[in-house]
């Protein structure tokens, strides 16, 4: 295969989820240690069925020779796996969809106005780049990821910046503060705010479908980040995103609704709504099955940050409670008292109360709760690192509650 079909062929395979990010990074350095280019070492591997592999090399050639775009050679990859059809019947379908559903953004915008000030992208760079886009249909800041000029938690971090500043959360200034210093720290665009006092608590009680979506492992950061982009510049609805991209299908997409309204009555914790859809989408069981899998299992009403110091080993029972004489249930006051003893640090302090605030929002289970404080004690590790090495997600705006 040609070099200059590499980016084109991993835009495809990285956009349809056939393969990760993480992935393609393996097959980077198995392509180096054996000498042999990437796109051999991907064939190669063996993960990826011999039939998808074939549709994908055949929406490459129909982009080599111009009869479709990337944008809607990932699309029709996407139908075609998710619905079982055949390519041409799969990019039929996209087609008609896409005429209907046509928006043209402008390079300009809330997302590339905040990324140039934040000096995360050039003038050059977006000249290029809308040129590109509007070849490819491809968005602005997927091509940003894709072309590796920001990372996916980069374009997040840009995008929750543009959500929070259109829903008069946070004024522009303080937005691009919030993502200059994200970027310089390699942090979510929240945990950049809280770092620098500007953090606003959100509605616990929202839980977002592409949220409870990456929650279920049903799609991933990237996805997330490509559909949020359109939902924020194309006016879209994420669900209609969702299928329109072939990511859910009707059936799918109604459960995930129900399932996020079950969120919203308190019938269910957010992480039990998200094993539900992931029963539903990925074993395909019945959703009112999957929620009756945890009817009466809600999370265990003791939360204390005490008692999870000390279940997950940060540190002894008898220490902590010769240290915290006073409102044992107050994780401020208990994480304010053990810091000052030097029972624990700041960066332990503030991973116990992140995760203590998703347990308390139901985002965690207590089990998964202790086993993740207890990763981050003993391999010195951020929540971020915790969270990417058990496959767990939170969204970062839920963990701050206890500011």
């Amino acid at each position: 295969m040609a070099n200059d079909e590499f980016p084109v062929l991993t835009q495809i395979l990285l956009g349809s989820g056939l393969i990760t990010r993480d992935d393609l990074e393996d097959y980077k350095m198995i392509a180096k240690d054996l000498k042999i280019p990437v796109t051999q070492a991907i064939m190669n591997s063996g993960l990826i069925n011999a039939n998808n592999l074939k549709t994908a090399q055949d929406a490459l050639e129909l982009v080599n020779k111009q009869q479709i775009t990337p944008d809607i050679a990932i699309r029709s990859l996407r139908v075609a796996l998710q619905k079982n059809l055949p390519l041409a019947a799969a990019i039929k379908s996209v087609k008609d969809m896409h005429q209907r559903t046509q928006v043209v953004v402008s390079a300009s915008n809330d997302l590339t106005n905040l990324l140039m000030k934040a000096e995360m992208l050039t003038q050059q760079e977006l000249g290029r780049l809308f040129v590109r886009s509007v070849e490819s249909s491809l968005m602005l800041g997927q091509l940003l990821v894709l072309e590796d000029l920001i990372s996916t938690e980069g374009l997040l971090a840009a995008l929750h910046a543009v959500l929070m500043k259109r829903e008069q959360e946070l004024p522009e200034a303080d937005a691009v503060k919030g993502l200059v210093h994200s970027n310089a720290q390699k942090i979510s665009f929240e945990q950049a705010l809280f770092e620098l006092g500007l953090f606003k608590h959100p509605d616990a009680k929202t839980t977002r479908v592409g949220e409870l979506c990456l929650m279920a492992g049903i799609i991933t950061r990237e996805i997330l980040a490509e559909c949020l982009e359109i939902e924020l510049f194309k006016k879209k609805q994420f669900g209609q995103i969702l299928l329109e991209r072939g990511l859910l299908s009707t059936e799918q997409l109604e459960a995930a609704i129900q399932l996020q309204s079950a969120i919203s009555n308190d019938t269910l914790q957010p992480y039990q709504a998200a094993k539900a859809l992931h029963a539903v989408v990925k074993e395909d069981k019945n959703v009112y099955a999957a929620m009756a899998d945890f009817h009466g299992k809600n999370n265990d009403d003791n939360t204390r940050l005490g008692d999870l110091l000390t279940e997950a080993g940060v540190c002894d029972k008898e220490k902590l409670e010769s240290v915290v004489t006073k409102n044992p249930d107050s994780p401020i006051r208990v994480g304010s008292t053990l810091l000052k003893a030097g029972v624990i640090d700041e960066s332990t302090l503030y991973s116990a109360l992140r995760l203590q605030t998703s347990l308390r929002l139901g985002y965690l289970s207590r089990e998964k709760t202790v086993e993740l404080l207890k990763y981050c004690n003993d391999n010195k590790a951020s929540v971020e690192k915790a969270f990417h090495d058990n496959h767990t997600y939170v969204p970062s705006r839920m963990q701050w509650t206890w500011v």
